[in-house]
């Protein structure tokens, strides 16, 4: 496999740290907070002053960082190794940003004008944490896309998505998030997967959204699904999961080659909500429970 060395060696990072300091005048901001600051899921602005630990800024094939202890860096790929609330700006080329911390920890990680692009692999890949968020920062686009083709170490079959969680992930904010699955699915998350009040624009060539064990639309949320075979998908079997949810005043657009909404528990569109599809299969698909409230689903006939 053909790799390109995307950061600074490691006997190169502490000059980065000081001339990113040195450049924008700022002290380290992890210096007057408290530890680990975590970022309630009811709290959609965690970019004020005392609550980032870490700001990572990259550029193309480099970067600098103002806490160089909370991470670790392998080959293309940069590693999250401390809870807490990291701001992510600029531009990663053919990289990627791994959260690896304890199941007790939690990460924010706060999409600041960010575009990331890895060929052969997740731009983002929780591997592990309690409940990771991902934060787009009002007022910014932020853009990730993928390859056509992954790489894999050994039996390894995962990540298989753009945005790929193994644990809990919710994605909120004020912003607008833009992600392209080329490989697989755009967002893919083993858990339950919340997408609260952000500006979601999603495409892929398998499930433009997927959380195996629910998936909840929430807030003032627009998603918009530009292209996909099923468009938002859970399928988790288990007791007191396999629910898909719109709810509040989310507003959800799809356009697939398959099912719109598909859940293997129930599917719920409350007043307030609404879920527009142009789905080739169907617009909404669930061997059990659907509840959805008059007027919440508009179903169109896609063009051929």
């Amino acid at each position: 496999m053909k790799k390109i060395l995307i950061f600074a060696l490691a006997a190169i990072l502490a000059l980065s740290c000081l001339a990113f300091a040195a450049c924008s005048g700022e002290t380290n901001p992890g210096d007057n907070h408290t530890p680990g600051g975590q970022t309630p899921e009811g709290n959609e602005s965690s970019n004020v002053a005392g609550l980032i630990d870490c700001y990572i800024e990259f550029s193309g094939t480099s970067y600098t960082t103002t806490d160089s202890s909370a991470i670790k860096v392998e080959g293309s790929a940069l590693t999250i190794v401390k809870p807490g609330t990291y701001d992510l700006s600029g531009t990663l080329d053919n990289g990627q940003i791994i959260v690896e911390v304890t199941k007790a920890d939690r990460v924010t990680l706060i999409l600041n004008n960010f575009t990331g692009h890895n060929e052969s692999s997740a731009v983002i890949w929780v591997k592990s944490a309690d409940k990771v968020y991902l934060e787009v920062k009002t007022g910014t686009t932020n853009t990730l896309t993928d390859g056509a083709t992954y790489v894999f170490e050994g039996a390894e079959t995962k990540p298989n998505a753009c945005i790929y969680a193994s644990d809990d992930l919710s994605i909120k904010g004020h912003g607008t998030l833009i992600v392209k699955g080329n490989y697989n699915n755009a967002i893919g998350c083993k858990n339950d997967l919340s997408i609260n009040n952000c500006k979601l624009t999603v495409s892929a060539v398998n499930n433009a959204i997927k959380g195996n064990g629910s998936v909840t639309i929430k807030g003032e949320a627009e998603v918009l699904v530009e292209g996909a075979d099923d468009a938002i998908k859970t399928d988790s079997l288990d007791e007191g999961k396999g629910y898909l949810t719109v709810t509040e005043s989310a507003k959800v657009t799809v356009y697939c080659e398959d099912d719109g909404l598909q859940a293997t528990q129930s599917i719920t569109i409350t007043t307030g909500a609404s879920v527009t599809t142009y789905a080739k299969g169907n617009s909404v698909n669930c061997d059990g429970i659907m509840t959805i409230d008059e007027g919440c689903l508009i179903e169109n006939t896609p063009e051929a």
